[in-house]
């Protein structure tokens, strides 16, 4: 019993875990260089070994040099840690890191050369520990918006329980009845200073690895969906969604409404002003379609210079309001990459009526918003034009009436 409670024994164990974490981090790191996370967290890692090391050091043979370099290196730790977060999510490095690390080594080294007691140089060690786990917490609970998932409940709830158990050891030092002193063998200290935090920082070294594996998957799953170029979805997603949208219209007999857009004269902004110019329209353009579409359309770019818009439970009226608005938007835009010129948009409606068309699959639909695209470009461009179908209630396919309605909506 006395070789489980014993500080030094601890420690140990605690080195070799912090260990494993700063080879795992590290291994992350070298697959991945530009990932900044997960190098500040395999410096955390490294950190705490040295630092609970030195920590350990009995200033009776050593001084109190190792103490004020072995409790500096932990609370630096606890920085790099909170720094990977910080990265992780898109985020530049505190700079206030650094002159927390130099305020807790000046007034640390005060303090001992003041000869505080043991008490006092606890509070003040475990203090600012606790802050930098909450630190971390509130990084996790804001980036994800309080909407957590397996691996980030992990990380709150790891640094959650390592934040009280130092604040524990605080109110603990204040009340004096406990020996908590690095070196100190009480069974209370060793499960607080090196059991409870070694569990902790394990447990959430292990959410922010499922973290991490999470955003790549996410990553992976998201390129697999969407443009590369527009981050709008691409053409194979557009299809899924426009099968599943269609399949749910005729089940439930809700109209639906599909736009085919292309960007007028686009070879024309290529061959004039370079592909990187036209790069930048097609990502301003389809931005635009984007924010002027509402949160329950699809938008995604079906290939080239042509964008599609899956309009569920959309009359035609409706679809003709949108039609103005996205017509408006895209003409109000002027391109930087272009001579601040303007570049204009055709599009091409078909909106199924459940209680007049026959059911129509994905394919037609397109095919005939499609047919209104090109019809757009052939009557001027910088327009809309609409597809009508009549239900023939004899025949079992629908036949085409006066196919073409154009709206001339003049600059």
């Amino acid at each position: 019993m006395d070789s489980l409670w014993n500080s030094y024994t601890a420690n140990i164990g605690y080195a070799i875990s912090q260990l494993c974490i700063a080879m795992i981090m590290g291994g992350l790191y070298f697959l991945a260089p530009t990932e900044r996370s997960t190098r500040y967290w395999a410096l955390s890692g490294l950190l705490s070994i040295f630092g609970s090391t030195l920590s350990a050091f009995s200033i009776s043979r050593f001084g109190y040099l190792p103490l004020i370099i072995g409790s500096t290196l932990m609370i630096a730790a606890m920085t790099a840690k909170w720094w990977g977060t910080q990265a992780f999510f898109g985020k530049k490095p505190a700079y206030v890191g650094w002159y927390f690390i130099l305020f807790f080594f000046i007034a640390f080294s005060l303090m001992l050369l003041l000869e505080a007691g043991p008490s006092a140089r606890t509070v003040f060690f475990s203090l600012p520990l606790a802050i930098l786990m909450f630190l971390n917490v509130v990084e996790v609970l804001i980036a994800r918006k309080f909407n957590l998932s397996f691996a980030t409940s992990l990380v709150v709830i790891a640094y959650t329980l390592a934040a009280a158990d130092f604040i524990g050891r605080s109110v603990l030092a204040v009340e004096g009845t406990v020996d908590l002193s690095p070196q100190s063998h009480d069974p209370i200290n060793v499960f607080g200073l090196y059991f409870i935090p070694m569990w902790c920082n394990l447990l959430g070294s292990l959410g922010l690895l499922l973290m991490y594996f999470e955003s790549i998957i996410h990553e992976k799953e998201h390129l697999a969906t969407h443009d590369e170029l527009t981050k709008v979805f691409n053409r194979r997603a557009l299809v899924s969604l426009g099968r599943r949208e269609v399949e749910l219209a005729h089940r439930y007999k809700r109209p639906i409404s599909i736009f085919m857009i292309d960007i007028d004269h686009f070879k024309q902004v290529n061959d004039t002003f370079g592909h990187d110019a036209g790069d930048k329209v097609l990502r301003k353009i389809a931005q635009t379609l984007d924010g002027t579409s509402r949160n329950t359309d699809m938008l995604g770019r079906y290939g080239g210079e042509e964008f599609c818009i899956i309009c569920p439970q959309t009359t035609n009226e409706e679809a003709m309001k949108l039609a103005d608005r996205l017509l408006e938007a895209t003409r109000a835009l002027r391109h930087r990459a272009c001579d601040n010129r303007q570049i204009t948009c055709c599009l091409g409606l078909y909106s199924w009526n459940p209680e007049r068309d026959l059911p129509a699959n994905w394919e037609t639909m397109l095919h005939r918003a499609d047919t209104a695209l090109y019809a757009a470009k052939e009557a001027g461009r910088n327009r809309m034009m609409q597809y009508h179908v009549e239900a023939d209630s004899v025949h079992d396919t629908p036949s085409i009436t006066l196919p073409f309605d154009k709206k001339n909506i003049s600059t």
